[in-house]
């Protein structure tokens, strides 16, 4: 069989010729490195020196980005030189024209489907149009060029894959409930679900599962979801919460035993301190207790909790967010009482509704939770909050 590079950019990357590896040394951005991944996302085709350029060196203050890109040529023709591709001038540079051509066979997972989902917009066969899709979903094994995901070239070009993924994995999960396929439906809408969490592919999931008589599956699949939520923040887009809603209104239960209607009700592992939960479900325990309160006069405080930045201004950096928001919940179950509840509202704020506690008491929950926060983030940054509901504003 005859040997082929094969290079593969969703997910991941990897780049083989027949059994031996292209590894590109130890910098995984390094300049010559990512001069191949941008050539090998059309193998053999033409870029002009002045796009490489932009995308190598566009965010960055480069004296001579011409004299820059000659040098990040150079070393990549020393580096194929040494790999274990054939000999061969495998850089065809001409009249500031540059492409990837050594006369040996490539494969790039990235092209292939761009290719794919270039015919599948222009075919009119539905047939024909449900296998491009099929061919373009398997190709899509993940985020394009993941740990890059700083670099704006990736990132355009990674926005542009998703959109075309999306696009094409609706086409088939469409045409598949349309035919009655419910397994097929299934395993590619499990694979979207797995992908991209909580953006509606898990709907599909569950519909298919429902419709092979595999309930408890259905069920399970939301069980994960509502996990998924929770162990990232429990933070969802006002599009998400509308999915997740209906994600709940798709499950369909046999009819249960005492015992099995408790179990489903009952937390799996109960922990201490302040119950973490979806903003759907925040939602709810908040509506019920304003019904309750109004009819029995019982008290609640709903305090908005938001993580400011080294100066005091909210923070708006969503890594520095995400670091913070751990350490803050660890708070949460410490200083609050297993009856109260709390949630992710946005990157950098929580919910907390803490049942039972009058309006003089907010003072005190405030001064427990801030001091442990500080002390957990070494005086960086602080804590900001704010009573916004006793029973009786709203």
């Amino acid at each position: 069989m005859m040997k082929k590079l094969q290079v593969k950019m969703f997910g991941g990357f990897s780049a083989r010729y027949g059994d031996e590896v292209l590894s590109f040394g130890r910098q995984r951005d390094s300049k010559f490195r990512q001069l191949f991944l941008i050539l090998m996302t059309r193998p053999g085709q033409e870029f002009s020196k002045r796009d490489i350029a932009g995308s190598l060196y566009g965010q960055e203050e480069v004296e001579d980005p011409n004299a820059s890109l000659n040098n990040t040529i150079f070393r990549l023709r020393r580096y194929l030189e040494l790999s274990p591709l054939p000999s061969g001038d495998y850089l065809i540079l001409n009249e500031g024209v540059l492409r990837f051509d050594g006369g040996i066979a490539v494969e790039s997972d990235v092209w292939s489907f761009e290719n794919a989902a270039r015919e599948f917009e222009q075919e009119q066969g539905e047939a024909d149009r449900v296998d491009l899709c099929r061919k373009a979903c398997e190709l899509y094994q993940g985020e394009f060029l993941p740990w890059l995901s700083n670099e704006q070239w990736v990132i355009e070009k990674s926005r542009n894959y998703q959109k075309l993924y999306f696009r094409m994995l609706g086409y088939l999960l469409r045409r598949l409930k349309e035919d009655g396929d419910y397994k097929s439906m299934e395993q590619v809408a499990a694979q979207g679900a797995k992908l991209y969490p909580c953006e509606g592919w898990e709907l599909w999931q569950i519909e298919s599962l429902n419709a092979l008589g595999r309930r408890k599956e259905a069920e399970e699949v939301y069980r994960k979801t509502v996990a998924y939520v929770q162990e990232t923040g429990g933070f969802l887009s006002q599009k998400q919460q509308e999915r997740f809603r209906e994600m709940e209104t798709r499950i369909c239960r046999p009819e249960g035993t005492n015992a099995e209607i408790c179990r489903c009700l009952l937390e799996q592992e109960p922990k201490q301190g302040a119950y973490a939960c979806t903003l759907p479900g925040f939602s709810d325990c908040f509506r019920m207790l304003k019904r309750v309160i109004a009819r029995e006069g019982n008290s609640f405080s709903l305090i908005l909790c938001t993580i400011l930045d080294g100066t005091g201004h909210p923070a708006t950096d969503r890594a520095y967010c995400e670091k913070q928001g751990k350490k803050l919940c660890v708070c949460f179950q410490k200083h609050l009482r297993r009856g109260d509840v709390y949630t992710r509202y946005s990157s950098g704020q929580y919910l907390l509704l803490c049942i039972g506690a009058e309006k003089e008491n907010v003072a005190e929950i405030k001064t427990r939770i801030d001091m442990d926060f500080r002390k957990r983030c070494k005086g960086r940054g602080g804590l900001s909050m704010q009573l916004l509901d006793d029973g009786n504003i709203w």
